[in-house]
C-alpha cells in the first residue's frame, strides 16, 4: 500500500483538471521543431532523445503540450533540453512537472497569447495532496498512520528533492517557483483554481527570462473554461 501511495506522490501531475492528454504521448519533428504531445513518460523521453540523435540537422526548439507527469521524467527532460540549449515553445499548455522542469529549462520560451504555463506544487512543497484512486486508501488510515506515512515518503524522496534543488541552481531559477502559490496568503485568491502562473515580469523575478509571447498580450486566465489559471503577483 505504501509503495502505491509513494508512486502517486511522486507523480506531480494535474489530477482532476478537465484538460487532459488523451492517448499515447507523441514525439515527432515538424517544420524543423521537435514536438512532445502528451503526458511526460520515460518511453516518450527515450523516443525524443533518439529522434534528436538521428537527425543530421539538430532542431533548436522543443514544442510541448503536456499536463505533466512523473517528477523524475520531468527532470530528465528538463535537464536534457537545458544541456542541448533548446528553446521551449508552448502553443496551448504546459502544466505541473512540465512547467516546473521543462518550461523553466528553455533557453528562450515562446508562448501563445492564451497558453497556460501552470504550477501547483513540487517536491519542496510543505504539504502534499493525494487525489484520484489513492485518496480513499489514504483517507482510511488513522491520523497517526497518515503522519507516519508522509514522514517516510519525505525521507524516501529526499534524493529526488536534492536533484530538483541542484537542477534549479544549475539553470538559475528560484526553486520557490513551483510552490509560490501554496503560501497561505494566496488561499482565497486561488480558490477554485487548478493552477497558478505568473506574468512575464513575475517569471523574471524567479529567474525565468527571455519569454516571447505570440499573437497578442499574454492572458492565460481561463476562468469558466476547462482549466482555470490565476496569475499571481510576485513580491
Amino acid at each position: 500500500m505504501r509503495q502505491i501511495l509513494l508512486s502517486a506522490l511522486f507523480t506531480v501531475g494535474l489530477a482532476g483538471a478537465a484538460t487532459t492528454d488523451s492517448g499515447p504521448t507523441r514525439v515527432f519533428i515538424d517544420s524543423g521543431e521537435l514536438h512532445y504531445d502528451g503526458v511526460l513518460e520515460q518511453d516518450a523521453n527515450e523516443r525524443l532523445f533518439a529522434l534528436y540523435d538521428s537527425l543530421g540537422e539538430k532542431p533548436s526548439r522543443l514544442v510541448i503540450t503536456s499536463v505533466g507527469g512523473d517528477v523524475e521524467v520531468g527532470l530528465d527532460l528538463g535537464e536534457w533540453a537545458s544541456a542541448k540549449g533548446l528553446d521551449v515553445r508552448v502553443p496551448a499548455y504546459c502544466l505541473s512537472s512540465c512547467a516546473n522542469y521543462v518550461f523553466t529549462a528553455g533557453a528562450r520560451k515562446i508562448v501563445a497569447h492564451d497558453a497556460i504555463v501552470g504550477f501547483h506544487g513540487g517536491l519542496s512543497s510543505a504539504t502534499f495532496k493525494i487525489e484520484g484512486d489513492m485518496k480513499p486508501v489514504y483517507d482510511a488510515m488513522t491520523k497517526e498512520a497518515q503522519s507516519a506515512f508522509l514522514a517516510d515518503v519525505k525521507k524516501d524522496f529526499q534524493p529526488t528533492l536534492e536533484r530538483e534543488t541542484t537542477f534549479f541552481k544549475r539553470i538559475g531559477v528560484r526553486q520557490e517557483i513551483t510552490t509560490y502559490g501554496q503560501a497561505a496568503r494566496f488561499k482565497r485568491t486561488l480558490e477554485g483554481a487548478d493552477v497558478f502562473t505568473f506574468s512575464c515580469e513575475g517569471f523574471a523575478r524567479f529567474g525565468v527570462d527571455r519569454i516571447e509571447v505570440t499573437g497578442g498580450a499574454w492572458r492565460p486566465e481561463r476562468s469558466g473554461k476547462s482549466l482555470k489559471a490565476v496569475v499571481l503577483d510576485v513580491e
